[in-house]
């Protein structure tokens, strides 16, 4: 089963598992639009979460997460979710569990998107389901919505500005290989997933702008000239997202680094 089958990383997921031969069942909150994308795979809202486990999936992979609140909450699409899952994967008997998280969670985060992904990180951990929690630094790779967004701010501004910050992009492909470890059970407990490179994000930038034939220059931003931007919300900034900006590489805190 995929949870969150319609995003980006879920779609590479499904896309790969379906290769290696797997028929996943899928969970989305745009269901009819997966259906037209994966006519062969049964397809569930997650309204419809209760009927998907009745097909008794094997292994459960949740895919979900959000980066901005619209719609949902991050508390209702992190944490309320990953117990709904972990609450029918216990009943079902699921033998692996599959959470993908993020590079840079923790308890202490003021950030409620890292905040969350780590109080659902720990509702795996407690779970007692054999697991492995992934946490990948940005990942890069056909259908991440950083290209859109690059491609659409390029369309009427001159000059492009990235928050300075420094990350260790990783691509979707590595990421899916890891999802079919933890599914295969060649992977368990919690693993960070980098790039080879630390780049500025400034630097992400340019590198995405020049795969897509975009010139731009692109200057860092400091952290604190965003927030006048976040208050007013001008190009779909908040503060939530402001919180989120910090170095994002691999330190090696979790059990495994890929």
């Amino acid at each position: 089963m995929v949870a969150g089958a319609s995003g980006f990383i879920g779609s590479h997921v499904v896309k790969a598992l379906s290769e290696r031969g797997y028929e996943p069942i899928l969970i989305s909150r745009n269901p009819e639009k997966l259906k037209e994308k994966f006519p062969e795979f049964p397809v569930f809202s997650v309204l419809e979460i209760e009927s998907a486990f009745s097909l008794k999936p094997f292994a459960v992979v949740n895919a979900v997460g959000i980066l901005k609140e619209e719609g949902s909450t991050y508390e209702e699409a992190h944490v309320k979710f990953t117990e709904k899952l972990i609450e029918l994967s216990k009943k079902h008997g699921v033998g692996k569990f599959v959470q993908i998280s993020a590079l840079g969670t923790s308890p202490e985060e003021k950030s409620r998107y890292f905040k969350t992904k780590w109080e659902a990180e720990e509702i795996v951990r407690k779970s007692e389901i054999p697991h492995a929690i992934l946490r990948p630094s940005i990942v890069l790779g056909e259908g991440q919505k950083l290209y859109e967004n690059l491609r659409e701010l390029s369309r009427f501004l001159p000059v492009l500005g990235a928050p300075r910050m420094k990350v260790q992009p990783v691509r979707v492909e590595k990421v899916v290989d890891a999802v079919l470890e933890a599914v295969e059970c060649r992977i368990t407990g919690t693993v960070e997933l980098c790039g080879d490179e630390v780049v500025t994000m400034a630097e992400l930038f340019r590198r995405v702008l020049r795969e897509m034939g975009i010139k731009r220059p692109v200057f860092e931003v400091p952290k604190f000239l965003l927030f006048p931007l976040a208050v007013l919300k001008v190009g779909g900034l908040d503060l939530e997202q402001i919180k989120m900006i910090k170095d994002n590489t691999c330190k090696g805190d979790a059990k495994d680094v890929r």
